[in-house]
């Protein structure tokens, strides 16, 4: 005869970080923290992984994270130099234009010297 599973239990993101917490503090052991909540120690551990994994990307700027490991303040400079780009290399063809003319305006008769 086969045991049936029980059907898991939703448990809440905040309760999550709260078991796990309790178990990181040393207030309870991940079997402890399971049985009060009703999962199984394997999902507090699995739990306690993800969590301290997401703090390792959250303390370290190096990692990719949600954010991409950049404030507020690096995402908007960035965006705004990827706008800066373009228009600098407009700017710069222009004034290439205008110094490449400049080199033949005495050649241009003006409306003025004209008979």
């Amino acid at each position: 005869m086969s045991r049936q599973r029980k059907p898991s239990r939703q448990v809440s993101v905040d309760e999550q970080v709260q078991v796990v917490l309790a178990a990181v503090k040393g207030g309870l052991s991940l079997a402890e923290a399971a049985r009060r909540h009703g999962v199984s120690s394997a999902t507090v551990g699995n739990w306690r992984d993800r969590f301290v994994d997401a703090g390792k990307v959250g303390m370290d700027r190096s990692l990719p994270g949600p954010d991409g490991g950049q404030s507020q303040a690096e995402r908007r400079l960035r965006h705004e130099c990827e706008q800066l780009k373009p228009a600098l290399a407009e700017a710069t063809v222009q004034l290439r234009i205008w110094q490449k003319g400049a080199e033949f305006v005495d050649e241009v008769p003006s409306r003025t010297s004209m008979p």
